[in-house]
């Protein structure tokens, strides 16, 4: 069983900064690209939500299948393998991994339009997460 002191901290930074998040729904493009602050911002939230997402993930394959993963997108095929996401839920999170690794890596390059759709439509991807860590732990 996972650490759920653990969990549990990881939880309450999770829900803060998606809640943060989600004030800044309804931005637009020209906003981002007048207000460089607001921009990094939401850069800089999404990350976050999403590193601390992963590493819940893995603390959870670690914790209960002591498997061993080299890629973020391993997570979601052992927890798909062990049933604890399905295959929609699977390509989603490979989604969240991709969008993670370009915040990562190719920031200069990021496109708003995806920037914006994710803070005025997807995050409730990550409440869909929240919900299968909470039930998986019971919490």
């Amino acid at each position: 069983m996972p650490d759920l002191e653990v969990i549990e901290k990881h939880l309450q930074i999770f829900i803060s900064d998606l809640e943060n998040l989600k004030k800044h729904s309804g931005v637009t493009i020209g906003e981002i690209k007048r207000d460089k602050d607001k921009l990094w911002i939401l850069e800089r939230g999404l990350y976050l939500l999403l590193q601390n997402l992963f590493d819940m993930l893995a603390h959870i394959i670690a914790a209960d299948f002591n498997e061993k993963w080299d890629f973020y997108s391993d997570i979601g095929d052992i927890l798909e393998r062990k049933q604890i996401i399905s295959k929609k839920e699977n390509e989603l999170l490979n989604k969240m991994v991709g969008f993670r690794n370009r915040l990562s890596h190719e920031y200069l390059s990021l496109d708003l339009e995806v920037l914006v759709d994710l803070i005025n439509n997807r995050l409730g991807d990550f409440d869909k997460f929240l919900s299968i860590i909470k039930n998986y732990c019971k919490l």
